[in-house]
């Protein structure tokens, strides 16, 4: 009875085969999958930026400014501090999530670049109480990684150009007790409201923001806009 079956050299051609079939499927999908992780972080850069920019602009346009200074405990402050790559203003945009906490719509929001074991990270901090130190303390929360560039810029319309600076707060002043000083916590509030006192306090007309992404290629994204200020002369309350 006579045996079919492979030879030896039937066996290697066989092999020969499947290896160059295996490196031809193998180098497809290690490049298919090299694309869509380069996909993947190009979006979720873009992702980052589009969603920084969009939290930058809903505060900014919430920015405002208080001629009223707090007398029963403390003072506190309403400021819009703004330079090139930082920036500091009261607003009316806090969300409150816990009822019973006492807090309002109003807080204190800063937006700067932190570094992170080499790795710049754009911070939104936020501060729910306002008080005399709106600078300190809060929660903060990176809002995008790879940041290489945050630059701000503030619209003056007197000038009709933009600056890099802008300042408008209250002088620093000693706490005052109504039960105690009433009449002086009076003349307090009369001096702030004064139309003498107006110019320091109107906030820029508008705010330009630059952001630049990096990745790990170095590869670069760019994201700008301008916010219009809506409620730029200070209140009374």
């Amino acid at each position: 009875m006579k045996r079919s079956g492979f030879t030896m050299m039937e066996l290697l051609v066989s092999v020969s085969i499947l290896a160059m079939v295996s490196s031809l499927v193998y180098g497809s999908l290690s490049a298919t999958l090299s694309s869509q992780r380069t996909v993947m972080k190009t979006q979720e850069r873009f992702h980052a930026g589009r969603v920084a920019i969009a939290k930058m602009t809903k505060d900014l346009t919430n920015a405002f400014i208080s001629k009223h200074v707090g007398i029963m405990e403390r003072v506190t402050e309403t400021l819009f501090l703004g330079k090139s790559d930082k920036i500091t203003f009261t607003y009316l945009g806090h969300f409150r999530f816990a009822p019973e906490e006492p807090e309002s719509d109003q807080g204190v929001v800063s937006y700067l670049v932190k570094s992170t074991h080499g790795n710049k990270q754009l911070i939104r901090r936020e501060k729910t109480i306002i008080d005399d130190q709106p600078d300190k303390g809060g929660v903060e929360e990176v809002l995008a990684d790879g940041v290489k560039k945050l630059e701000f810029e503030y619209y003056d319309p007197e000038m009709e150009d933009w600056t890099d600076d802008w300042k408008a707060e209250l002088d620093e002043m000693e706490p005052v007790t109504l039960d105690k000083q009433a009449e002086k916590a009076r003349e307090l509030a009369k001096s702030l409201t004064g139309m003498d006192q107006l110019d320091q306090f109107i906030l820029p007309q508008r705010v330009r923001v630059r952001l630049t992404l990096v990745d790990d290629e170095g590869e670069e994204y760019k994201f700008e806009t301008q916010t219009q200020l809506r409620l730029r002369d200070p209140f009374n309350w």
